[in-house]
């Protein structure tokens, strides 16, 4: 996954990857692991789930596959890393989604796996120099680690917790992933994210509009973790694209879960107790059909991805800080007014149950 690859080779993985994922998922159809509604759950009948192990097991073979069509090693410490904490992560997700383990449990693994991730990170270039005391520097390295870890944790659970409607979590991390692709053409971090977005995408047509199974955590858990994992290393490694592209292309996402937990602390609720309050539950609450919804969410993506470029290229007519700002305003924006006609449907006393 270099910058010049060979003529087919590439696109060929991205097929067979597609391909091999579609297969997994209806293979895993037929194991029969079910999904049973609840009274958080979105779903009205009993639905195989589990289907992100076709993402995780085909993305975590056409990655070192895909690097030795280009000559390269199949790993490398950083790579090894991340596919060893997203099949760890996978594993475990995938036994809580057959036996139901303790959250904990469940955080313990995320935090184990983004450790792994976090350990193989370099500094970002001249943090330390920006320091003004050598003391400070000196915490440059076990300040972003913490700060890795976190940002690591987060998006994990912020991709988990987004996972409630047919196709709203895997097409915009497809979308994402492949906009991330196009972004970071040339590089190996845009490569990666193509491999996730072949992958994703042999899983989607199983999961929208209709749901013939659910991703699971299994799925979703891992997707987090390689979106702040991508996102992380944008910020970390010069040359392959700028730190922000990763939350404007997920700013959907990530604006319902920091929305939803500041509302949900405000009302003086329990944050750690599950619930069906988040933007995209009270949408569907408020009488928009799941489908719209997923819909509107796959737009967040596509408006983030075209406000990326934007900043990137500097058409905006602004530069450095400023144009950073003006770029996070315009994702940030669609979501404020969207949050706005969810919570004033919400209001509406003829709203449907």
């Amino acid at each position: 996954m270099i910058a010049s690859p060979p003529p087919l080779a590439f696109p060929f993985l991205l097929f067979a990857t597609w391909i091999a994922a579609a297969l997994t998922v209806a293979a895993t159809i037929r194991l029969g692991v079910m999904d049973h509604p609840g009274h958080r759950s979105s779903h009205t009948l009993p639905t195989p789930k589990g289907g992100g192990i076709g993402i995780v097991a085909a993305f975590v073979l056409a990655v070192p596959a895909g690097r030795m069509l280009h000559g390269l090693p199949p790993l490398d410490l950083p790579l090894a890393g991340l596919l060893a904490a997203t099949a760890l992560l996978g594993a475990v997700s995938w036994l809580d989604d057959v036996y139901q383990w303790s959250p904990l449990l469940k955080l313990g693994a995320q935090v184990a796996a983004s450790v792994l991730v976090a350990l193989t990170l370099p500094v970002p270039a001249g943090l330390p120099a920006t320091l003004p005391l050598p003391w400070a520097a000196s915490l440059a390295a076990p300040a972003w680690f913490v700060l890795s870890v976190c940002c690591l944790v987060f998006m994990t659970n912020a991709v988990n917790f987004m996972d409630g409607l047919n196709g709203l979590v895997s097409g915009s991390v497809m979308l994402a992933a492949l906009a991330l692709g196009l972004l970071a053409a040339g590089t190996t971090l845009g490569g990666m994210a193509l491999v996730l977005a072949a992958a994703l995408a042999g899983f989607l047509p199983f999961n929208f509009p209709k749901a013939r199974i659910f991703m699971g955590d299994v799925g979703s858990q891992p997707c987090g973790l390689l979106a702040g994992a991508f996102g992380l290393a944008c910020a970390t490694q010069p040359g392959l694209t700028a730190w922000y592209v990763v939350p404007m292309l997920l700013a959907g996402l990530i604006y319902d879960v920091l929305y939803t937990l500041a509302r949900r602390w405000r009302n003086g609720a329990r944050l750690m107790e599950g619930h069906r309050e988040h933007l995209y539950q009270r949408a569907t609450q408020s009488g928009l059909s799941p489908v719209t919804v997923t819909l509107i969410h796959w737009g967040f993506v596509l408006w983030g991805s075209v406000t990326a470029w934007t900043v990137l290229h500097g058409l905006s007519g602004l530069h450095g800080l400023s144009g950073t700002a003006a770029g996070l305003l315009m994702v940030l924006l669609p979501q404020l007014a969207w949050s706005a006609v969810v919570e004033r449907r919400m209001r509406q006393p003829t709203r449907p149950v």
